[in-house]
């Protein structure tokens, strides 16, 4: 009962970890994906027997970022058919992250309400100019 889940061995008296219903040796408990060691204290996730560092949890359950590329660890935004972080979801004309009151331009690109109608205001005043 007190085998390691790595090497099958006895664990005697030397200090082990419990998880996943197993004991494990302090330096055999190994990340099933990356194989990096998880020490001890260490947040490690078994996922339906699989053992997985944090990193490798993230990588396998976090969606991607559409603005970064990067995995989302914590709060997301969903617009556009994306997932986004939130400072990632931003106005392509101040750059400050956009909320829920957004407008997409016919080029596709979004921004705050107060850009929009900046915009739209420059535009009628362009049109008006003689050339």
């Amino acid at each position: 009962m007190n085998e390691c889940g790595h090497c099958s061995v006895k664990v005697g008296e030397e200090s082990a970890i419990l998880t996943n219903g197993k004991v494990w040796h302090v330096n055999h408990l190994l990340c099933d994906l990356c194989n990096c060691r998880i020490n001890d204290g260490e947040r490690c996730v078994p996922q339906n027997g699989v053992i997985l560092c944090s990193e490798c949890h993230i990588k396998t359950t976090r969606p991607i970022c559409k603005g970064c590329g990067e995995f989302i660890k914590t709060n997301l935004c969903e617009a556009l058919n994306s997932t986004w972080h939130p400072t990632c979801f931003q106005c392509s004309v101040c750059q400050k992250p956009l909320e829920v009151d957004f407008h997409q331009l016919p080029n596709r690109m979004c921004v705050h309400s107060d850009c929009f109608w900046d915009l739209q205001l420059r535009m009628i005043v362009c049109k008006d100019l003689p050339k």
